[in-house]
């Protein structure tokens, strides 16, 4: 019989070991007392591979000055856009009810201050309460292309004095290089219908991404359930283009349909304000968020933005009266993107009664996936495996006596990238264990096969 030998956390029983199971039938599981043989304790280690601390935030953090924007005291208030129009002087999107742009060497000395390029609407428009230029794309040295948050804080018969929104999302461009903007009109609506008195809702508190391997837009908004996203193919994003997940495509229009909440943002792990960026070190998508519970800022990841990681609290809020919320990661080059160096910028409150806030920029250290992941199910036939590197893997699926039975992988070097596992013609009546081996450790998922 083969030994199985997991690296890091060796336990060598001589009589037998009891598996938990969700089959009563299968309660217990008993291994020859004549063997050796080393196993891992399950509960010990990956009860969810995907599990694994992959950010973590430094203590420190600084205070990101004010250049002299009228807006500063909100700020942070939603996605962050930060990128060069030149090799020395880098651009601050300051998103509000009226949205602002600066420039200079970097976000710590924003010495130029361009004005106030984004306002509200007229009187019974949707942004007739504001419009925060949220992620915004230099196209070419004069036209670029902008997403704004849209609130509309009209309802009729009533004083909104709360400043109570209904929200939505607008394309708009500018030709000018960002100093004047044309709104092109809505491309996220809620599909619910809107309150007669104040009500907060709508769709809306997003960040659009450009995702050049499929050739598209993506926008992630905030839904009544979570944190949905919508779908451009359209070259601009233009309105009218855009079309939300919803059981399981993109199928219902971005104005008006209904869309689903991807599943890791449902539930206790809710929240809002989710900004995305790409770690091109691994070849993924990090997006951060806030959530309702006053708990802290989480994060979750994607290689392919099908299936997203569960929720990680990156940064927890050290209590009441304070609040930390409207995270943006950030490079020192750009808020799209990151070659190696990682920071969060977030909003953080002294006290919640109080308006102002503090506008903080912290160090993220990336430790990497350091365990490359595979997710199954005891009723899944096939499992995905996730590389975020090229890495050396060893895959072997065992019986439940230890004995291998199929090497899917054995000292093979693959790049990243996703690979399915044909479990359905190898695994036995009974309990299965699907070993994961590279140089960074070891992985186990318990399967069951009736």
């Amino acid at each position: 019989m083969s030994e199985i030998r997991f690296k890091k956390f060796p336990f060598t029983v001589n009589s037998f070991i009891v598996f938990g199971s969700p089959w009563k039938f299968m309660s217990t599981c008993f291994l020859s007392a004549t063997k050796s043989i080393t196993l891992l304790l399950l509960f010990i280690f990956f009860i969810n591979a995907g599990q694994a601390q992959l950010l973590e935030v430094e203590q420190e953090s600084v205070i990101v000055p004010n250049p002299g924007i009228p807006v500063y005291p909100g700020f942070p208030d939603g996605h962050i856009s930060y990128f060069p129009i030149n090799d020395s002087t880098y651009v601050h999107i300051w998103a509000g009810y009226e949205s602002y742009i600066s420039s200079g060497p970097d976000w710590m000395h924003q010495d130029s201050l361009w004005g106030m390029v984004l306002s509200k609407g007229q009187a019974g428009t949707y942004d007739n309460g504001g419009a925060w230029l949220y992620s915004v794309f230099p196209l070419d040295s004069l036209h670029w292309l902008g997403f704004y948050h849209a609130e509309d804080h009209e309802f009729a018969g009533y004083d909104n004095t709360k400043k109570i929104a209904w929200k939505s999302g607008a394309q708009c461009e500018s030709f000018d290089g960002g100093k004047t903007w044309i709104k092109n009109g809505q491309f996220l609506t809620t599909w619910l219908n809107k309150p007669e008195k104040p009500t907060w809702g709508g769709t809306g508190d997003f960040s659009v991404i450009r995702d050049s391997a499929n050739n598209r837009w993506l926008a992630y908004y905030v839904c009544p359930n979570g944190i949905g996203v919508a779908e451009s193919k359209d070259p601009l994003g233009k309105p009218g283009t855009w079309f939300k997940l919803n059981n399981g495509s993109f199928s219902t229009p971005g104005v008006g349909g209904k869309g689903d909440a991807l599943p890791f943002s449902r539930g206790k792990f809710a929240g809002g304000n989710p900004s995305l960026l790409f770690y091109k070190p691994l070849q993924v998508w990090f997006m951060v968020y806030h959530d309702w519970k006053e708990q802290g800022i989480y994060y979750s990841y994607s290689f392919d933005h099908k299936k997203w990681s569960d929720a990680c609290l990156l940064l927890k809020n050290p209590g009441s009266p304070q609040r930390l919320w409207y995270p943006t990661l950030l490079s020192p080059v750009s808020d799209k993107y990151s070659n190696s160096a990682l920071y969060l910028a977030y909003a953080q409150w002294d006290n919640v009664d109080f308006t102002y806030r503090n506008y903080r920029m912290a160090v993220v250290n990336v430790r990497g996936l350091t365990m490359p992941q595979f997710q199954t199910s005891n009723l899944l036939s096939v499992s995905d495996l996730y590389l975020t590197d090229t890495t050396l893997v060893n895959l072997t699926l065992y019986d439940a006596t230890g004995k291998s039975i199929k090497v899917f992988y054995s000292e093979k070097t693959l790049p990243p990238g996703t690979y399915q596992i044909d479990l359905q013609t190898w695994m036995t009546r009974g309990l299965n264990y699907l070993v994961l081996r590279t140089e960074n450790g070891t992985q186990v998922k318990k399967l069951m096969r009736l």
